[in-house]
């Protein structure tokens, strides 16, 4: 049975997919790079504290930062202002941020713990605004030659205003891949000694190194480099919508890591373009899409196109120390998945407690593609089944999954993979599954969408699922 068309991107001259208003809550796919509320009251029935005042502050990036940001008169400039604001008590609970549509905003996004905080967009322009971590470069005198067409380029801050442009972290000098004529670049080496291939590199310390038969800039040619540096931080009461998000060498968006998060919403935005970092064991590279981090409940993830990511599109995962909920009332519905090396992934440390076994996380409505066509597909040294729509890893915890009327389409390897074994809380059911013929159900099992039924009893999985062949 043939699937539901993808609506196409609308696309600008440089070739790169724009995103519009009357297609991101659809879910189309879009990236711009143009010129360079919540409720009150949780799911959990927890009240979250409004300001009386409800203001909305504007950001613009032809906008000034030394105004009051109150009126679309006299916009904010930069998220470094209203990260700022935020954290002296100037935006306080029941404020919306609002970001101007059709403009890049360079930077990250720390909702803080102020709660009751909306981020979205304003104006009338069909393109969403797009918030991201790519630096740029296009001028040639900012490369230093090494020999052997390898190129060089200083990324410490203090120098950062004579080479580059777009955002400049004070967090990290780690690229996680470049982007070059539209086209990802994220083959990256540990020496430059290593670099033989046209955009290979090394990202080491504030230096990147670039192979490259001519400067990477030349004739003005931009190559953007992805920060690595996550773009947007989930916290409590905070809901955010109509935005995209692309361009970082981490996780794209991820709930707090540090303090338990209650009532985050997304709804309604895009995400590309992720990854590519290493890990704290600084051998693995890694970035997700979206990533729900053990403690957090009442998060919604609703209406949103995730595409191009290094790992996994929605995961949650993370240790659980004793007396915590691990994952609670975690929903995953109405999103739309393309080209990510998995679509969902769960994972949890520690040890199971009464209170962690009442965590659960709701996976339905989704329509997810090609898992395993990532541009990491070929990069990353962990690629034995793991082109998968569905990741598990260990389960401690036992969080209650729910899987539910999804459409999963396609996948490289298989559409299950589970190390050292099933969820022993999955449920999934009542999904479209369809494979090449080739496909495996299950990572390590014979099984193809041929052999459906006997997969179905063996498990116990997929009851009034449909499968089709591809």
């Amino acid at each position: 049975m043939p699937l539901q068309d993808q609506c196409p991107p609308d696309r600008s001259d440089d070739g790169i997919a724009r995103p519009r208003r009357r297609t991101v809550l659809a879910g189309a796919f879009g990236l711009v790079l143009a010129g360079a509320g919540f409720a009150g009251v949780s799911r959990a029935g927890v009240p979250i504290a409004r300001a009386a005042t409800g203001r909305s502050f504007y950001v613009d990036p032809a906008g000034d930062d030394t105004g009051d940001g109150l009126t679309t008169a006299r916009p904010w400039r930069t998220l470094t202002r209203v990260n700022a604001a935020i954290a002296a008590g100037g935006i306080t609970s029941g404020d919306t941020v609002r970001l101007r549509r059709g403009r890049t905003h360079f930077g990250i996004l720390r909702p803080g713990q102020i709660g009751g905080l909306t981020v979205e967009s304003w104006g009338d322009d069909p393109t969403a605004p797009l918030v991201t971590t790519y630096t740029f470069v296009d001028q040639p005198a900012s490369w230093h030659a090494l020999g052997d067409g390898r190129w060089s380029l200083d990324l410490q801050l203090r120098r950062a205003a004579e080479l580059r442009n777009g955002y400049v972290s004070s967090w990290s000098t780690e690229i996680g891949f470049l982007r070059v004529d539209g086209v990802i670049h994220g083959d990256r080496k540990r020496t430059a000694s290593a670099l033989t291939a046209p955009w290979q590199f090394v990202s080491s310390g504030s230096t990147l190194v670039v192979q490259c038969p001519e400067n990477p800039s030349a004739g003005g040619r931009t190559v953007w480099m992805a920060t690595a540096e996550p773009i947007l931080e989930g916290r409590s009461g905070v809901t955010v919508r109509d935005l995209a998000f692309a361009g970082t060498g981490r996780n794209a968006v991820q709930t707090a890591t540090s303090v338990p998060v209650q009532g985050f919403a997304l709804n309604g935005c895009t995400i590309s373009e992720v990854g590519g970092g290493y890990g704290s064991d600084g051998a693995s590279r890694f970035g997700n899409g979206v990533q729900v981090w053990s403690g957090a409940r009442d998060v919604d993830v609703v209406g949103n196109t995730i595409t191009d990511c290094w790992d996994v599109g929605l995961t949650i995962q993370g240790p659980v120390p004793a007396q915590v909920s691990a994952f609670r009332d975690i929903v995953f519905e109405s999103n739309t998945l393309h080209r990510n090396m998995q679509s969902f992934e769960y994972w949890s440390t520690g040890t199971r407690t009464a209170e962690n076994d009442a965590s659960t996380c709701t996976v339905r409505g989704n329509d997810c593609h090609d898992a395993g066509a990532s541009w990491s597909a070929n990069l990353r040294p962990d690629r034995l089944g793991k082109g998968t729509h569905l990741l598990f890893y260990r389960d401690d915890v036992h969080t209650q999954i729910t899987i539910q009327g999804n459409t999963f389409d396609r996948a490289t390897n298989n559409y299950l993979y589970a190390n050292p074994g099933l969820p022993s809380g999955l449920v999934s059911r009542e999904n479209s599954i369809r494979l090449d013929r080739a496909t495996k159900l299950q990572f390590g099992a014979a099984e193809t969408v041929m052999e459906s039924s006997t997969w179905m009893r063996r498990t116990g999985l997929e009851s009034d699922s449909r499968f089709f062949l591809a």
